[in-house]
């Protein structure tokens, strides 16, 4: 704040010498109002590439890209999975607003081609901006990603880590409720923790999710996930991740 404000005192100077007093006062209120719209422009870019494995094999790769601004987030992932000869590609993107820790979904598509194919195209507060009403079984549901980011963006101190949390998740014309807990009796680094993930209302295994905690800035990372398929364990892990700003 303080280089904007020496900034405009320079430019009120400026101003002085070279614009008529009259038209001084509509240049300054656009500069501020530019000075403004530049410094809510930026946004925290959290970008994480993992490798997917099936019984232990290397079967493809997936990247999960998170732009968060001050009222804004997106969420997009792209993979790239082959097995048994099969080999399919996942394009996923969720859109939404943002108050704080507080995330409405707005939009969520998802496309799979190749081995497996099939579409997933939801709107949710988008309609309500347009002034029509959010669909009842909408309200104060997730997609997938949008769960995802909810889950991350919990403070980074016990008791309110990611593993004490319901979330009522639409993908499709499936809705669950997944329900995170601490995994019993797991010994993991400080920085990571171990939830058991699973719906209440579903008899399916519970999967695995391990997430680590980022200081700068205040982001709980999917370190891995696991469940269990058919074929053996499917496990996608992080490898490496890039924080900026843009």
């Amino acid at each position: 704040m303080s280089v904007h404000r020496s900034f405009i005192m320079r430019a009120v100077s400026k101003l002085d010498l070279l614009i008529p007093r009259r038209a001084r006062s509509t240049i300054l209120s656009s500069l501020i109002a530019f000075l403004a719209l530049s410094s809510s422009a930026s946004a925290e870019v959290v970008v994480s590439r993992y490798v997917v494995s099936l019984a232990g094999v290397r079967v493809g790769d997936a990247i999960l890209h998170t732009t968060l601004s001050a009222k804004r987030y997106k969420v997009t992932v792209s993979a790239d999975v082959g097995v048994l000869l099969l080999n399919t590609k996942i394009q996923g993107e969720a859109l939404g607003s943002r108050a704080g820790a507080k995330l409405t979904p707005e939009h969520f598509r998802m496309v799979a081609s190749g081995g497996e194919e099939g579409s997933v195209d939801t709107h949710f507060a988008g309609a309500a901006a347009k002034g029509a009403k959010v669909p009842l079984q909408l309200q104060g549901i997730f997609d997938p990603l949008s769960a995802l980011l909810v889950t991350s963006l919990r403070p980074v101190s016990p008791p309110a880590h990611p593993c004490h949390s319901v979330l009522p998740i639409l993908m499709g014309r499936a809705r669950f409720n997944l329900r995170l807990q601490p995994k019993p009796a797991t010994e993991a680094p400080a920085t990571i923790v171990i939830c058991q993930a699973d719906d209440p209302g579903r008899q399916a295994p519970p999967m695995e999710i391990a997430f680590m905690r980022l200081l700068k800035p205040q982001f709980w990372l999917v370190e891995h996930l696991s469940f269990q398929t058919p074929n053996g364990t499917m496990t996608i892990g992080r490898v490496e991740t890039a924080v900026s700003q843009s």
